[in-house]
């Protein structure tokens, strides 16, 4: 007896022959990101099995949304640690400067 129902995996491989005129015709960038869409529905391909929806292209492109998410997130958290970052520089830089209308006595031979 064998298997009556294709795997979730399965299921994104068909779905990736069935674009592979459309992935042909993407620049090779382009291609590259299309790889890793289907590579992140296989990542989820557990997910995906017990969904078991009737249309598995669905919970393929959610499947890649998720992922897409997930990536919007992380970037969303580094950028906000690098406007700390920035900001705590800000901050020093700020501190050294010397106060307005002081003027800074330069070393002897600094000024050129």
């Amino acid at each position: 007896m064998g298997r009556t129902v294709a795997t979730m995996t399965q299921l994104v491989d068909q779905e990736l022959a069935a674009f592979s005129r459309f992935r042909r015709a993407l620049r090779r960038e382009d291609q590259e990101v299309l790889d890793r869409l289907f590579s992140a529905a296989r990542h989820h391909a557990a997910a995906g099995a017990y969904q078991s929806h009737a249309s598995p292209f669905e919970t393929i492109l959610l499947a890649m949304l998720l992922e897409v998410a997930k990536a919007v997130v992380s970037h969303e958290r580094r950028l906000a640690d690098l406007a700390e970052l920035l900001a705590a520089h800000d901050k020093e830089a700020e501190a050294l400067r010397p106060p307005a209308g002081e003027q800074v006595a330069l070393p002897i031979g600094a000024d050129g």
